[in-house]
C-alpha cells in the first residue's frame, strides 16, 4: 500500500543539533556510542533547596561565533543560543544559506522558507531586576514604590519584557537566516516540538513552502523550570539519574539542547542538487489525560503511532525501531509500554525501543527533534546505541531495550514518539530513501 505522502516524498536534507554532550550532531552521536551521558550537578544556580539537583545542561557553544549583535544579545539567552546555533547548522548543510534572498531552480527562495520552533518557558534572571530593587528599598529594607516609578525603574533594560517571550528568540533566528516565509511557535512540552516538524511537513508537501525549518528548543534549566517539573511531579529526586523503562526507574531529569531540521520535497532536493537524509512518510497526534498522574494514557499512545503508521501506509511489523518518549517516570513509560505491545502485539519481541532521555536528559520541546536527528544516523550507520540507565529493564518490558552496548541493525523505518505532561501525543515515522 504507498501512503498518500508518497507521491513526492518530504526529505530531511539538513539538521543541527546542541546538547549535553556536545554542541554539534556528530559529537553528540559520537558521545552516545561509547556510553557516556550528560547528566551532572547543575551549576548555574545554586539548587540546594530543590530534592533535584542533577540536569543535563549544555556548554561549550561559541557565542561570538554565532553573529547575534551586541544590542539584540541583551534579550536573548541560553535557549536562544542553542536554537540558533541548531538553526544556522541545518540551514547549512542544507545548501540553504548561500543566497536566500534570490530565487531559482539551485536556490530557495526567502519568502518561501517556513520556519517552525517548539518552545518552553523563558524565565527572567534576577540580575535583570536587582539594581532597580535595591534602588527602591526604603530604610526598613521594604519596597518604596514611590521610589521605584520616580526613577530606579530605569535600571531596567527598557526591552527587557521581550526577553520572556519565546517567539523573539524565534524572530532573531529569522532575522539572522533570512527567514521570511510562513511561521509558528507551538510551546511547552514535547509534542510542540513534534507539531513543529509536523506543520513544517505540511506546509512543504502542500507546496506553502519550498522548504521548511522546523524543531524544538529547550528550556534553559533555572529555579523556576527545576520547579515547574517538581509541580508535575516528574523528576527523580532519589538518584537524581533517568532511567528510560528501567526497574528502578524513579523520575526524569531536565535536559538542555536543540535539534532543527530542513524539510523540502525530494523533486526540490534533487533539483538543487543537495543530499538528503531520510523521509517523514507519516505522522499522527492524539489526546488522552491519565486521571491520576500527569502523563497521556496508553491508549492515546498507541493511536498516535498507529495512525501514523497508517498515513506511511504501513504495517507495525514494517518498523525496525522506536524511539519512545521514555522519560523514566513510573507511570509514563508504563503507559508507552502497554501502548507498544499492543500496536505491535504480534511483533513486540523482535522489536527494538531506545530513549535518549536516559543520556541527554528531557528537553522537552527539543526533544523530538533531536530524536528525529538522532534516527537519521541510526539510519545511516546502521547501530542503536545503548540506552542509559534502562538496566535491569522493567519485567513486564517485551520488547528490546538495548542496555549493554549499541546494536548493529540494519533499520529502514524507525517511529519516533513524543507526549506532554497534559495529555497530548504525537508520532512521525522516518524512513530510508533511495
Amino acid at each position: 500500500m504507498q501512503s498518500e505522502f508518497m507521491k513526492d516524498k518530504v526529505v530531511i536534507t539538513g539538521y543541527g543539533l546542541v546538547s549535553s554532550l556536545g554542541p554539534n550532531a556528530s559529537d553528540t552521536w559520537d558521545a552516545l556510542l561509547s556510553g557516556r551521558h550528560g547528566v551532572r550537578p547543575i551549576e548555574n544556580f545554586d539548587a540546594r533547596g530543590f530534592a533535584c539537583k542533577a540536569a543535563a545542561q549544555t556548554e561549550g557553544i561559541d557565542i561570538a561565533g554565532l553573529g547575534i549583535h551586541p544590542r539584540d544579545a541583551r534579550i536573548m539567552d541560553k535557549h536562544s543560543h542553542m536554537l540558533l546555533k541548531a538553526a544556522q547548522d541545518a540551514f547549512k548543510e542544507a545548501g540553504a544559506d548561500l543566497n536566500p534572498a534570490l530565487a531559482g531552480d539551485g536556490v530557495l527562495s526567502a519568502d518561501k522558507i517556513g520556519f517552525f520552533a517548539g518552545m518552553g518557558m523563558v524565565d527572567y534572571n534576577i540580575g535583570d531586576l536587582m539594581s532597580a530593587t535595591v534602588e527602591s528599598l526604603n530604610a526598613e529594607g521594604n519596597l518604596d514604590y514611590d521610589a521605584f516609578y520616580s526613577g530606579a525603574y530605569q535600571d531596567i533594560y527598557p526591552l527587557w519584557p521581550l526577553s520572556m517571550l519565546n517567539n523573539i528568540s524565534f524572530c532573531q533566528v529569522a532575522i539572522n537566516l533570512g527567514i521570511k516565509g510562513e511561521n509558528t511557535v507551538f510551546s511547552p512540552h514535547a509534542d510542540s516540538g513534534a507539531c513543529a516538524i509536523i506543520e513544517g511537513f505540511n506546509a512543504v508537501r502542500e507546496g506553502r513552502a519550498q522548504a521548511a525549518l522546523a524543531g524544538g528548543v529547550s528550556e534553559k534549566v533555572s529555579p523556576l523550570s527545576l520547579q515547574r517539573a517538581s509541580w508535575f511531579e516528574i523528576l527523580n529526586n532519589e538518584d537524581m539519574l533517568c532511567r528510560p523503562f528501567g526497574s528502578e526507574r524513579a523520575g526524569t531529569v531536565l535536559g538542555e539542547g536543540c535539534g532543527m531540521i530542513v524539510l523540502e520535497s525530494l523533486s526540490s532536493a534533487k533539483r538543487r542538487q543537495v543530499p538528503y537524509f531520510a523521509a517523514v512518510t507519516g505522522y499522527a497526534c492524539a489526546y488522552g489525560k491519565r486521571a491520576d498522574f500527569n502523563c497521556p494514557t496508553s491508549g492515546a499512545v498507541s493511536q498516535a503511532m498507529e495512525q501514523a503508521l497508517g498515513k506511511a501506509g504501513l504495517k507495525p511489523s514494517d518498523i525496525d525501531l522506536v524511539i519512545a518518549h521514555g522519560d523514566g517516570t513510573h507511570a509514563g513509560d508504563k503507559n508507552e509500554m502497554e501502548a507498544i505491545h499492543n500496536s505491535f502485539s504480534d511483533c513486540a519481541e523482535r522489536l527494538i525501543v531506545y530513549s535518549s532521555k536516559g543520556a541527554l536528559g528531557h528537553m522537552l520541546a527539543g526533544s523530538p527533534a533531536v530524536d528525529v536527528i538522532l534516527g537519521i544516523y541510526m539510519l545511516r550507520d546502521g547501530i542503536i546505541p545503548a540506552v542509559c540507565g534502562a538496566l535491569p529493564p522493567d519485567k513486564d518490558v517485551r520488547f528490546n531495550v538495548a542496555g549493554t552496548g549499541p546494536v548493529k541493525k540494519d533499520l529502514k523505518r524507525v517511529l519516533i514518539n513524543a507526549t506532554s505532561y497534559e495529555g497530548q501525543c504525537a508520532s512521525m515515522v522516518i524512513e530510508k530513501v533511495d
